[in-house]
């Protein structure tokens, strides 16, 4: 029976010495602490794949926004999503309009052009 503990001693490779019972101490240590084991990502930088699309829609989103005030007179960058697309909407309705009196100016035009 002593001689099976032995042969299963050196099949497992079970540490003899007392350096090598301190390493083993420390892995299994190591391996219970949760915080150790769990990565975590740096601040700004999201590993979970919707966390990541969730960051490329919002920033197309704001890049369109950048563009939309480009394109709008008299918007500034503090405003809010909600007023900049009021007022991208008041703007389109004025382009509108104006385009609508153009059209009826040039229907009523009576120069030789036509």
């Amino acid at each position: 029976m002593l001689n099976s503990f032995g042969n299963l001693a050196t099949r497992l490779s079970l540490p003899c010495t007392s350096l090598e019972m301190e390493a083993v101490e420390k892995y299994l240590n190591m391996q219970q602490d949760p915080a150790h084991c769990k990565l975590r990502a740096k601040r700004g930088c999201a590993t979970h794949p919707r966390s990541i699309a969730e960051r490329e829609r919002r920033t197309r989103i704001s890049k369109r926004l950048r563009k939309l005030q480009e394109l709008v007179p008299n918007m500034d960058k503090q405003t809010n999503t909600s007023d900049m697309l009021d007022l991208a909407l008041q703007y389109i309705r004025e382009l509108q309009s104006q385009l609508q009196k153009l059209k009826q100016e040039g229907s009523e035009c009576r120069c030789g052009i036509n």
